[in-house]
């Protein structure tokens, strides 16, 4: 009775690790960012989306890392979620920018931070 027990046991266990394991990916970009609102808003969003595990931004090289979940989100989704708030993913326009004007300036949103730059 104990052996019935303890195999049971140890399928339920073997069974119940398979269920909660993730498989967890790594993608890399680049993004348009400019400065580091622009940085803190990527990874805002980034961290706030399903599945996403952890997030970095780096203004100088304009690459964005990420480590996430692929049974929860996809690579895809996570560029996309970048291309909403207005930047350029892969060197790939989205239909509206939110970080630039036409003139390359800096919009009200990020003007404070780039103009520190200055």
């Amino acid at each position: 009775m104990k052996k019935i027990i303890l195999v049971m046991l140890f399928a339920l266990l073997a069974f119940s690790a398979d269920t909660f394991a993730k498989t967890v990916k790594e993608t890399k970009f680049t993004a348009n960012m400019t400065c580091e609102t622009c940085k803190g808003k990527i990874e805002k969003a980034l961290n706030s989306e399903k599945g996403v595990l952890k997030s970095n931004a780096d203004v100088a090289s304009k690459a964005v890392t990420v480590s996430y979940d692929a049974d929860v989100v996809s690579d895809a989704a996570i560029k996309k979620t970048v291309a909403k708030l207005g930047y350029t993913v892969d060197g790939t326009k989205e239909a509206k920018t939110m970080t630039k004007d036409k003139k390359g300036a800096c919009t009200d949103d990020c003007k404070k931070s780039c103009d520190k730059k200055k």
